[in-house]
């Protein structure tokens, strides 16, 4: 039997421990005073606030006030967080990892140097900052959780630490505006590596760095099969009729994962672009360095790692229940 009591929950567990919940909702919260305003008015024999006397609850009154009562007695979990809370349960109880993954984990796995290089020479270039990053091969562990962030906390001044965790946006279309909110998935990832690093600062950077060729070549590999006629590929094939069709989407899906054309082509020099560089650059199809990452900063707020922390002690019960 396992047991949970010391569990340490990873940073990108938080935001589903998070969810939901305890206990009554806020619109709860005021049934249960009207109904209970109610009854005890009607005991009473007294008036509302229209001087009208207090009617008796109805038979369904009762039994949603009782719910009501139970439900504030003894609180239940949300849904998310349980799910989360079994997920975790049955992995380590029978070692097995329930790995997730789609092309955007893919990228994101894949390009975590190219994006720390990246994110690197935006500050040195574009902030006028020579700062020199040390990616983070330790892994930190608190009372409740347990994290490894991207790169190593460094001194920001004398009394703050700063630490940077780097997102490969897909393409432009999930790469996010200034002014968007950091989403709360990052939000209570940042604040446990915060907790975890005794740093005071954390910053999540978003960078658009080139997909790798491999997550490129798939791409065009799903246009050649959406495009194929009588079980023949256009995409070796001049004579298909739907060959410049696939071209043009070949040209599209470039456009899409390509945003720094000489550095894929360094990268890659084996992988037959249908863009030539001539025409990439007539176009102006590349990013420029300074469009290409967007900050979001995180402040240490001890009252929200207080809150993560009694969900955590919440969620080793449960797990320990189970």
């Amino acid at each position: 039997m396992n047991d949970f009591s010391e569990y340490k929950f990873r940073a990108s567990q938080a935001f589903k421990l998070n969810t939901g919940t305890i206990g009554l909702t806020e619109s709860k919260k005021a049934k249960l005073s009207t109904l209970l305003k109610r009854r005890a008015g009607f005991e009473e024999g007294l008036s509302d606030e229209n001087g009208k006397p207090y009617k008796k609850l109805t038979a369904n009154m009762e039994l949603e006030l009782d719910d009501l009562l139970e439900e504030q007695k003894n609180p239940q979990l949300p849904k998310t967080m349980i799910a989360e809370l079994r997920k975790i349960h049955r992995a380590e109880k029978y070692n097995r990892n329930f790995v997730f993954t789609n092309k955007y984990v893919q990228k994101g796995l894949a390009q975590e140097e190219e994006a720390i290089t990246t994110y690197q020479k935006w500050i040195k270039e574009v902030k006028g900052i020579n700062r020199l990053f040390s990616k983070n091969t330790e892994r930190h562990f608190g009372k409740y959780f347990q994290g490894e962030p991207d790169i190593k906390p460094f001194e920001l001044d004398e009394e703050t630490y700063c630490g940077v965790d780097t997102k490969c946006s897909w393409s432009l279309d999930t790469f996010p505006f200034d002014g968007d909110p950091l989403i709360d998935q990052y939000e209570c990832q940042n604040q446990v590596y915060m907790a975890l690093t005794n740093s005071q600062m954390w910053v999540t950077a978003y960078v658009l760095v080139n997909a790798t060729e491999l997550l490129v070549q798939r791409e065009k590999e799903k246009w050649a099969y959406a495009l194929a006629t009588d079980g023949m590929l256009p995409n070796d094939m001049p004579e298909h009729p739907n060959y410049d069709e696939f071209i043009s989407k070949c040209k599209d899906v470039e456009k899409m994962l390509i945003f720094d054309f000489d550095r894929f082509v360094n990268n890659n020099p084996a992988h037959l672009l249908e863009y030539t560089r001539k025409e990439w650059m007539e176009e102006g199809n590349d990013i420029p360095l300074e469009d290409r990452v967007i900050e979001k900063v995180s402040y240490k707020d001890d009252s929200f790692i207080a809150k993560l922390e009694h969900r955590a002690k919440l969620g080793r019960e449960y797990l320990n229940s189970l």
